[in-house]
């Protein structure tokens, strides 16, 4: 009951969110889920890395910390923002568990070449094309680490980028409000001094006409009672 209850309770939360914010956390929980899948694989050997899905994820996050202050609700602003911090934290729970695996992935691939180097307890003798296999089975290996180290640096170099170009963008729009309230503080106060001249100008109308009426007045009481 407390978890069907914790479950409503997500699900109004999420249908208080504008569509654009529900469809990126969709996404995210798809990506997630599918970076646990690669990891597994990774475990079991696949020369699979999900970088391309790392990256999809950060970026996923830059989009939904922009569309926090896009909800219409104070309430909804504050749920996708608790969204953001915990995917932001299982995001970095994710490449941990990326680099175990990779560990391990290079751990069994050692032992493997061990066991194939020993039989029974007694070391096979080697051939010069053993030691040229296990010399490129080593090289190969420090290949895909220096590759998984690089991908990693350009990760976090794009990660830099879309902060700068986020901040760039958020101090743009900043920018923009602050020139729109001017507009605004300004056509206020144009409107406000063309409220007064009209109605300086209906006072005046009202009194030339009634000075007109007097002077109208004045004239016929000469002629008729002089």
């Amino acid at each position: 009951a407390e978890i069907k209850s914790l479950l409503q309770c997500y699900t109004i939360r999420m249908e208080s969110l504008k569509d654009d914010a529900q469809l990126i956390l969709q996404k995210l929980f798809e990506n997630e889920s599918n970076v646990r899948l690669k990891i597994d694989e990774i475990k079991n050997g696949t020369e699979v890395f999900p970088f391309p899905l790392i990256q999809k994820i950060r970026s996923n996050l830059n989009v939904l910390k922009i569309k926090v202050k896009e909800q219409l609700s104070e309430e909804a602003q504050d749920f996708l923002q608790q969204q953001y911090k915990l995917h932001s934290e299982e995001l970095e729970v994710l490449q941990q568990q990326l680099r175990n695996a990779v560990n391990i992935q290079n751990e069994n691939r050692e032992k493997e070449e061990r066991e194939a180097l020993l039989s029974g307890g007694v070391v096979r003798k080697r051939t010069s094309k053993d030691v040229t296999k296990v010399a490129e089975d080593i090289t190969n290996r420090m290949q895909r680490n220096t590759q998984l180290l690089a991908a990693m640096v350009r990760q976090q170099e794009d990660t830099v980028k879309n902060l700068v170009t986020s901040s760039a963008e958020i101090k743009e729009v900043d920018a923009e409000y602050q020139t729109l309230s001017s507009v605004l503080i300004s056509s206020h106060r144009l409107v406000t001094k063309f409220g007064r001249r009209a109605m300086t100008d209906t006072i005046l109308t009202y009194l030339g006409f009634f000075l007109f009426l007097c002077t109208v007045l004045y004239v016929i009481q000469k002629r008729v009672f002089s």
